[in-house]
């Protein structure tokens, strides 16, 4: 793995990073990460890519991992969806994207201009399951123009990010992950939401969804929701029974990962 820094369009630096196969590589993919999330968590994902023949891209997007940035803070969503442009402009050609959660989220705003000639979303952010106190959400218009940056808490209990312990635990114990949101963020998170659900129709690319019974963190049935107006007649989507958010590091992780490959293998461009 090689790790370098890119400047996103208003000059925020940005940790990229680059697996390369063994031998010629018959593709790329782009990798997004989740909230609070880093690619240092995806190494395994990026194994199972390049041992495909894949070169694989990824990123930490602002105030995530090794990036610049106030952590769980954009002034404006468009800036992660900036930082995914970055990182596509270092594959400058056609890609695939491999991306979970708040990465599904940024992804598909960025995809309704950008370019891929396949996605594969883990449980993407299109609704939020996770309950918000009411006085959080009934006052995040007002603090997120008179305190936009004040970090409050995300609600996220690492419990339900994985049902095995030792995720659990390697994810309490990372210093990477967070914890924290601020009231901007919140606010952007909402209307890119609505912004790409009512963009569902428009999307012409392939699509893989996919998500655990037992996710706790986002909207299961928005992601089904969105997925039977997504515009591609190319589209698959699969339920994981009885597994939580971060399917790929559950125990049936590599036996998803079998079934990206997959489909990547099959929408790849001739030649690429």
């Amino acid at each position: 793995m090689e790790r370098s820094t890119l400047r996103s369009a208003d000059g925020t630096e940005i940790a990229a990073y680059r697996w390369n196969p063994e031998g010629e590589s018959k593709g790329d993919v782009l990798l997004v990460h989740g909230l609070a999330d880093h690619m240092g968590r995806y190494g395994h994902v990026a194994k199972a890519l390049t041992d495909a023949g894949y070169r694989v891209t990824g990123l930490d997007l602002r105030g995530h991992g090794h990036s610049a940035g106030k952590r769980g803070h954009v002034d404006s969503w468009e800036q992660y969806v900036d930082d995914v442009r970055a990182a596509a402009d270092l594959i400058d050609g056609p890609h695939a994207i491999l991306c979970h959660s708040m990465g599904g989220l940024v992804t598909l705003d960025y995809l309704r201009d950008g370019q891929a000639w396949a996605a594969f979303t883990s449980a993407p952010l299109l609704g939020v399951a996770v309950k918000v106190p009411r006085w959080k959400a009934a006052a995040a218009g007002a603090l997120s123009r008179w305190l936009p940056r004040l970090s409050m808490g995300n609600e996220i209990d690492s419990q339900w990010v994985c049902s095995d312990p030792a995720v659990v635990e390697a994810y309490d114990a990372d210093p990477l992950v967070f914890g924290t949101v601020t009231p901007r963020w919140y606010v952007e998170a909402q209307e890119a939401m609505a912004r790409v659900r009512a963009a569902g129709p428009g999307y012409d690319i392939p699509l893989f969804a996919a998500y655990g019974t037992e996710d706790r963190l986002v909207s299961t049935a928005a992601i089904r929701d969105f997925y039977e107006v997504w515009g591609a007649d190319d589209k698959k989507i699969q339920e994981f029974e009885g597994l939580y958010h971060e399917i790929l590091n559950e125990e049936q992780g590599a036996e998803i990962l079998v079934q990206v490959v997959a489909w990547f293998d099959a929408h790849c461009p001739e030649g690429e």
